[in-house]
């Protein structure tokens, strides 16, 4: 008996003899890997992705100001004392202008000339990113700083600013960006490309030597 025994543990142990079992009518499906689907992509930013520009020319303050995502700023060089282009999707406003002094300044009397006509971004409680020294307009002393607003909490957005003030003998230059984002990282990719991009790339037309028209094709 110890055979049979034997023989039948072992088959009961084994499987064997006994009837196959019937295959999961729904088989779980396997789980995606981890590269199978693509996660969604994040639209990049208007103003930091710099793909196209577009130049404004004004004739009121002679001067060319190349502009990233040009076609999406509205652009005021009419109704006010500065030039003023504004881009709604990136919450930004550019003001632009050249005047001239009555006496001979330099960059502190014309910054402090500019903020007499128009509430302009303080220094105060903001955070110096960098500053450096231009010569835009050309022979100006002009100083562009780079500054970030208090750091977000809340879930608020970080704003941002370019001041650049220069002047030269009578003549003075503004150019003052503002922009707000959700995060940091995106409104400092956006100030850098508004100084290397648009404000280090102005023209100005000279007094000395105006734009004439030319006759019969010759310069």
């Amino acid at each position: 008996m110890r055979a049979p025994l034997a023989l039948a543990f072992a088959l009961l142990l084994c499987g064997c003899g006994s009837a196959p079992h019937p295959p999961p009518t729904n088989p779980p499906r396997p789980l995606p890997s981890a590269g199978s689907a693509a996660a969604p992509r994040q639209a990049p930013d208007a103003i930091a992705a710099a793909t196209s520009f577009k130049t404004f020319a004004s004739a009121r303050f002679d001067l060319s100001l190349p502009l990233p995502d040009g076609a999406a700023f509205r652009v005021d060089d009419q109704t006010e004392r500065w030039l003023v282009a504004r881009h709604d999707a990136t919450s930004s406003v550019l003001l632009v202008r050249t005047w001239r002094e009555d006496d001979v300044g330099g960059r502190a009397r014309c910054e402090a000339r500019a903020r007499t006509w128009r509430d302009l971004p303080a220094r105060e409680g903001s955070r110096l990113v960098s500053a450096s020294r231009l010569a835009v307009p050309p022979d100006h002393d002009t100083l562009a700083e780079v500054l970030l607003g208090p750091r977000a909490t809340n879930g608020e957005g970080t704003d941002g600013f370019v001041l650049a003030f220069g002047g030269w003998a009578k003549r003075c230059f503004a150019y003052v960006f503002s922009t707000r984002g959700a995060s940091e990282r995106v409104v400092m990719e956006r100030l850098a490309v508004m100084v290397d991009g648009s404000l280090r790339r102005m023209r100005f037309q000279s007094e000395l030597s105006p734009a004439r028209p030319s006759r019969g094709g010759l310069p």
